[in-house]
């Protein structure tokens, strides 16, 4: 049983969809104060706030209801922790040179440049804001929103944003508006002129490998042995020296995709 390969391309394009719409519209400010008060709730004996999670789920649903809420925990951590050493988090003045809307996305270009101290990649995500901000330098700015690098040029950013409000529990059919995103799609497309669309911007962090992570799972339907992560049952129940049984879908779909010394390893590692 192969892969349907145009199926999972779709599931793939849904996947980007989802997952941009979800952390697109969080509040970053709401996350730095959340994870603080987390913090300080810890500190005074709260617990570690780790979840168990169960072995076995009766359907695609089920694991997905379990796994992607963590997966989303795992980037707001990533989002919150970008104070890394190596991170550099000086605010960079830019000029919003055209945008575009697509699928409920503003796409924005602006301008950048290649003498730039940090460099910016595809997939890296950037805060924009209308201010200039320092942490523990006063009020936080009114006008901010985050932005997806979606490509770069030698002189300009090309950005995904999603401004229409806020996901609410995971579930993009529930959208609450915010201030904050409006006052930023206003900016962003506003007729003025270019030097009155000017914005601020930080790299926060990389979203590459957790975002490859997240179309990983939300892939589980489509793989012909998705049963066996499902039940976590595929090891035969008698004497621990007997070998692994590998399920017949599985079983096919490694001989449609790997070569025979890779087949080879497999059987090693199974005896």
């Amino acid at each position: 049983m192969a892969v349907d390969k145009d199926r999972l391309r779709e599931e793939e394009e849904a996947s980007f969809v989802r997952f941009c719409k979800i952390i697109l519209g969080w509040d970053y400010f709401g996350l730095l104060t959340e994870a603080a008060k987390q913090k300080k709730e810890r500190g005074k004996g709260g617990g570690s706030g780790l979840r168990q999670v169960k072995n076995t789920y009766k359907d695609v649903d089920d694991y997905l209801a379990t796994f992607e809420p963590l997966l989303f925990e795992e980037v707001k951590a990533q989002i919150i922790q970008k104070k890394d050493d190596e991170e550099v988090t000086e605010w960079v003045l830019r000029l919003v040179v055209e945008c575009n809307e697509s699928e409920g996305f503003l796409l924005p270009s602006v301008t950048y440049g290649d003498d730039e101290g940090e460099k910016i990649v595809q997939n890296d995500l950037l805060l924009l804001s209308e201010d200039q901000f320092k942490e523990g330098g006063g009020k936080f700015p009114q006008v901010y929103a985050f932005a997806l690098v979606e490509q770069r040029q030698h002189n300009l950013l090309r950005l995904r944003m999603f401004l229409a409000g806020e996901v609410m529990n995971l579930n993009t059919d529930v959208i609450e508006s915010r201030t904050r995103l409006l006052k930023m799609h206003g900016l962003i497309t506003s007729p003025g002129l270019l030097h009155e669309k000017r914005l601020f911007s930080v790299k926060i962090c990389s979203l590459s490998t957790i975002s490859r992570e997240y179309f990983a799972l939300r892939s589980i339907g489509s793989l012909p042995f998705k049963d066996l992560i499902l039940t976590a049952a595929d090891k035969s129940s008698g004497s621990e020296d007997q070998a692994w049984k590998v399920s017949q879908p599985l079983s096919e779909h490694f001989q449609g995709s790997l070569n025979k010394s890779q087949m080879e390893a497999i059987d090693v590692s199974l005896c």
